[in-house]
């Protein structure tokens, strides 16, 4: 083999391991993209993770004040280590909440409770059997009516002790301007007739006979609406040592009195932007 042979096999044989070097290299690439990735990926999490406190506290406080009526109580010692999220930072002291918001919040509450005064006082007998019951709501006020005193079985017409009922609901109601929610349910017994095919139709005819009074009433038809829930969402759970009582208790009519969050959400708009 001549000295060229030689030289040209040499150059062969350094380029063929240049490419081998640089080929054992290439995962160099790719672990630098991941790390970028990772990095990138941690810095979003930090950014979205820092959110205003003092807002958000601010919100919290706000509403276990409307919907509970005391402000929450601060803790400024660490949890135990034995207290549950023990490892997580102690809180920092709550803002003041913006006068508006207090204000209006107080108001709405005062005007509530006011309300429920008025229907408990007019509803005790019935309330004192359990047949009505008239309860504090996180956004407002619930008035639970069970179907037996107003409706016969498979009946969408109010019987006349029922309109006695309806109306002392509905004379008080129309005094107040917040919006109303009549949900009627039954119970998970089918019916299928020519005026109610389903269990849907029922619970809408019903709803809707409590709304037609309310009309009779005076209560202002813009804050009124009527749902059927059929034998969807029971209140009383439908286990065999109580079947009788769940029957009974899920046919009912619900109103909801809904307080007015305008004042509240327009101030959260203000501290969130």
């Amino acid at each position: 083999m001549s000295k060229k042979d030689d030289l040209e096999a040499l150059e062969q044989q350094q380029k063929k391991s240049q490419e081998n070097a640089a080929g054992n290299e290439r995962w160099l690439i790719s672990y630098a993209d991941f790390v970028t990735l990772l990095l990138a990926f941690f810095i979003v999490m930090f950014a979205v993770s820092q959110v205003n406190k003092a807002k958000v506290e601010g919100f919290e406080k706000s509403m276990r004040m409307a919907f509970g009526g005391k402000p929450p109580v601060t803790r400024t010692a660490p949890p135990q280590a034995d207290e549950p999220f023990h490892h997580l930072p102690s809180p920092v002291p709550l803002v003041a909440v913006p006068p508006a918001m207090a204000q209006a919040i107080r108001e709405q509450e005062q005007v509530m409770a006011h309300m429920r005064v008025q229907l408990r006082r007019a509803l005790a007998p019935l309330i004192r059997k359990g047949v009505i019951h008239v309860v504090k709501t996180p956004t407002g006020t619930k008035i639970r009516i069970n179907a037996n005193v107003l409706f016969r079985s498979g009946s969408a017409r109010l019987q006349p002790k029922a309109l006695r009922i309806v109306d002392v609901v509905g004379l008080v109601l129309k005094k107040f301007p917040y919006h109303i929610a009549i949900e009627g349910f039954t119970n998970r017994i089918p019916i299928r007739t020519r005026k109610y095919p389903s269990n849907w139709y029922l619970s809408s005819a019903r709803s809707l006979s409590v709304l037609a009074r309310f009309l009779l009433d005076g209560v202002r038809p813009d804050l009124l609406k009527a749902v059927g829930f059929g034998a969807t969402h029971p209140a009383v759970p439908y286990t065999p040592e109580h079947i009788q009582n769940a029957l009974r208790e899920n046919r009912r009519v619900t109103i909801f009195v809904e307080g007015d969050t305008r004042v509240i959400m327009t101030q959260i708009a203000r501290m969130i932007h």
